[in-house]
């Protein structure tokens, strides 16, 4: 330990004679140490942390799974949950939930709350106990159980205000009276990011297998029970199911997987990885950096190696000392880095803050993060000052008096350097192709054309939960509901539809087929999206007619079925031919749904997928197609969320259980789909940013470092009557090639790299030309400019002082 806290101190004081070079090694590894940590700090708080509860790892999430009909995670049948119940021995607790969204009153206003119907086991496996109360029993979730209900802390303190007798009071839950007998601790949202929780009630025996509700199933592996055990057991029960049921089950099978897992999917992985490997390879860059730094520095001090070598100094002893020095490098980057990380990590939460991550995401420097970072401190070590403690260690006094005579060993330091250089010119051209990638999603983000006007749009979501059983009260409701916003003071015009282009609850996606087509298998028939809007939805959103008529109060049950198409449904299923009066009907091969008339036409709008940004759409009349959720859209001359306070008293007064949710402006509606594409956007933008910053400095000190070692020669080709275009000619050729071939790798990686970011992309292509070119003429800009500054100083060299100076 001596030893080593001496080779430090002694590092750190010959660092500190050359601060130029160790401030620019440390800001590289700052950069890429810290960006590394920010982004496995994403990773571990988002995947590998799981859930902060005792034990919390051994929650899974049962799903099942059928690859001829492409279903990969499926929720359970209830009746497949409740033989599960009785016949597992997997799992010592075992529970199922359905989520969604809750009207509460009882108080002053309704409000809308995110809750869950549970099984009374599922608080069980987390451990937690409720701050007040009690959660719910054995037998009280069972059909015709009583109304009870646990609070969230969130709701108890927001809605009711904390008060303390809130047991035993009475809230109306979708209509219907509840009794709360608890309250749970501040920041209990299992399993769903949920405010409150009912007894899940159901029964299994209600209707057909297959056919009626799926439950979100959840289960606690038993002592000395593995993932693998559970598995093999829900594989047999999968066998014996298909066996049994045929008609639901065939080709069905189960197995559970981490709960962590089953919430974030598989495209959230999928972006956050590759994210982690592109920082990573910032990180390389860095290294790469500091590794030329340090060649360099190696190369100027082979007088003082060949003498420590001569006076008995070992080659372990010689590379410890440059190992040491990367040390102090890295040691002071990663604090730095730290500080660099901890700032991103706040500032990555508060732009996260509004999109609803899931309730177990945790984002900090947790100590695993900490133990990471220092882990990536050696690795920093190793991958800076290797290559240049091994390359120092091999001279003796014979390669000294070479060296000072002919450069023989910078020679062979060169040669390392080039390589690296060409190795980071390879990675920053991936990364750079990645960030120009995501520069054109996210400037088709803020500069589409949406296909319908945003600006001075209120827009709110109401709905009529499933205890509203009256279809034709809930019609009436909508469109009295639409009469009443469109009177309000500052209306230009208001609409109500089942979904809002644009938003989150957008367009849902429907098989439908055309008059006259035929498909043999359910699979076959072609997908649309499909929405049910009111008369004065074109209007409100001004969506111009591009032929035929928009809808009418004349289109109501009873009247004609129609449809208005836009225009890429007539492009992709109609070969751009006439729709008017043509006819498609949704569903599959037993579907009894009725044939509606296309009766006009309209320009494409934004579905809010950025998978699929303008798809082809069949817009319904509200009256024609019930739905029990609605979009409220309000054009408006006031600042649109004023509105908010008015549209709630209209909807109170009409249905005062009903609250509206989700009030924001249009413009804020379509933009809120798009926001993971704006935030990893921006990071990739970073990341490349700070790639092309640090091949540009790797690029440079390479050809600054060739250039210093070369003085002789360039003042011996100057004497001989070598133009100084012929010296920067000389220079600008060594670095072309090492550009050249950096750009040739670093496009093939690039291309690599495009194909696994789809799922982050926003109408751009992969191998978007444009990209991949501007890219390619940005790197050769930036490495010309690199080289050209050296070669410029290199005609500056006086012969006779080069000489002189040998």
């Amino acid at each position: 330990m001596s030893v080593l806290l001496r080779d430090l101190k002694l590092s750190a004081r010959t660092l500190a004679k050359s601060p130029g070079l160790s401030a620019v090694a440390v800001i590289a590894l700052t950069l890429g140490i810290g960006l590394t940590t920010m982004m496995y700090s994403i990773v571990y708080g988002a995947l590998m942390k799981g859930l902060p509860y005792d034990d919390g790892d051994r929650i899974v999430a049962l799903v099942r799974a059928n690859p001829e009909r492409d279903i990969q995670r499926q929720d359970l049948p209830i009746q497949d949950y409740a033989d599960l119940q009785e016949q597992q021995k997997s799992f010592a607790s075992f529970g199922a939930f359905t989520g969604g969204t809750m009207n509460v009153s009882g108080r002053d206003r309704a409000e809308r709350f995110r809750g869950s119907w549970v099984s009374a086991s599922l608080f069980g496996m987390t451990g937690v106990q409720p701050l007040m109360g009690r959660v719910f029993r054995n037998g009280e979730d069972a059909p015709g159980g009583p109304n009870v209900a646990v609070l969230g802390h969130a709701m108890w303190t927001r809605y009711l205000g904390g008060a303390a007798n809130v047991l035993g009071t009475t809230l109306r839950v979708n209509g219907v009276p509840y009794e709360v007998i608890g309250v749970m601790p501040e920041g209990f949202l299992f399993p769903a990011g949920d405010d409150l929780w009912l007894p899940l009630q159901t029964d299994p025996l209600g209707g057909k297998r297959g056919e009626s509700q799926y439950v979100s199933v959840l289960g606690k592996l038993a002592p000395d029970v593995t993932v693998e055990q559970a598995n093999a057991e829900l594989a047999a029960a999968s066998q014996r199911f298909a066996a049994d049921y045929p008609e639901a089950n065939a080709g069905f099978t189960m197995r559970a997987m981490s709960f962590v897992d089953r919430q974030m999917g598989d495209e959230p992985r999928q972006l956050l990885y590759t994210m982690l490997g592109a920082v990573f390879f910032v990180l390389l860059i860095a290294c790469t950096n500091v590794a030329n730094l340090l060649l360099d520095r190696a190369a100027h001090r082979s007088k003082e190696v060949g003498v420590r070598t001569a006076l008995g100094a070992t080659r372990w002893q010689i590379v410890r000392i440059f190992l040491s020095e990367s040390l102090v490098l890295a040691s002071l980057g990663t604090l730095l880095g730290l500080v660099l990380a901890y700032a991103a990590i706040h500032l990555f939460n508060r732009a996260i803050v509004d999109t609803q991550p899931p309730f177990f995401i945790d984002i900090a420097l947790h100590p695993p993060v900490l133990l990471f970072s220092a882990g990536v401190a050696i690795l920093a070590t190793m991958l800076s000052g290797l290559i240049p403690a091994l390359q120092a260690s091999r001279s003796d006094v014979a390669d000294v008096l070479k060296d000072e005579s002919r450069g023989a060993s910078s020679l062979k330091l060169g040669r390392i350097s080039k390589s690296l250089v060409v190795f980071e010119i390879a990675l920053s051209c991936g990364l750079l192709v990645a960030a120009g990638l995501m520069v054109k999603s996210v400037t088709k983000t803020r500069t589409m054309d949406t296909g319908f006007a945003m600006a001075n749009v209120f827009t709110a979501r109401v709905g009529f939960p499933s205890a509203y059983t009256d279809t034709t009260t809930q019609r009436q409701f909508f469109e009295q509901l639409d009469d009443r916003i469109a009177a309000l003071p500052g209306i230009i015009s208001a609409s109500v539809s089942a979904g809002l282009p644009g938003a989150q609850q957008g367009l849902g996606r429907t098989p439908f087929a055309l008059d006259g087509a035929t498909h043999e298998r359910d699979q076959d028939f072609p997908i649309t999206r499909s929405l049910s809007v009111s008369p004065t939805f074109f209007n409100t959103l001004e969506i111009p007619l591009q032929s035929g008529r928009l809808f009418t109060e004349g289109d109501r049950l009873g009247g004609l079925p129609v449809a208005i198409v836009n225009s890429r449904f007539v492009e992709q299923h109609l070969g751009g031919g006439d729709a008017i009066g043509r006819r498609v009907r949704f569903g599959t091969t037993q579907t009894t749904a009725d044939w509606l008339t296309i009766v006009g036409v309209v320009p494409n709008v934004f579905a809010g997928d950025p998978q699929e940004p303008m798809p082809p759409v069949v817009f319904q009349p509200f009256a024609q197609s019930h739905a029990a959720f609605a979009y409220i859209a309000a054009r408006t001359s006031l600042p649109p969320l004023e509105l908010t306070s008015q549209v709630r008293d209209v909807v109170a007064s009409m249905q005062p259980d009903l609250p509206i949710y989700w009030p924001m402006t249009l413009t804020d509606a379509v933009a809120e789909p798009l926001w993971f594409v704006r935030i990893f956007g921006t990071m990739f933008m970073m990341f490349g940013l700070v790639a092309l910053f640090l091949a540009s400095i790797g690029l440079y000190a390479v050809m600054s470092f060739s250039v210093s070692r070369r003085s002789r020669e360039m003042g011996v080709r100057m004497a001989l009557g070598a133009s100084a275009r012929n010296v920067v000619t000389l220079v600008m050729r060594q670095g072309a090639w090492q550009l050249g071939l950096g750009l040739a790798i670093g496009l093939a990686l690039a291309a690599s790299i495009s194909r696994v970011m789809t799922v982050v992309l926003f109408d751009v292509e992969p191998l978007d030309a444009a990209v991949f070119g501007s890219v390619a003429a940005l790197l050769a800009l930036a490495g010309i400019t690199a080289c050209f500054i050296p070669a410029r100083r290199a005609t500056q060299v006086d012969p006779s002082v080069a000489m002189r100076s040998e």
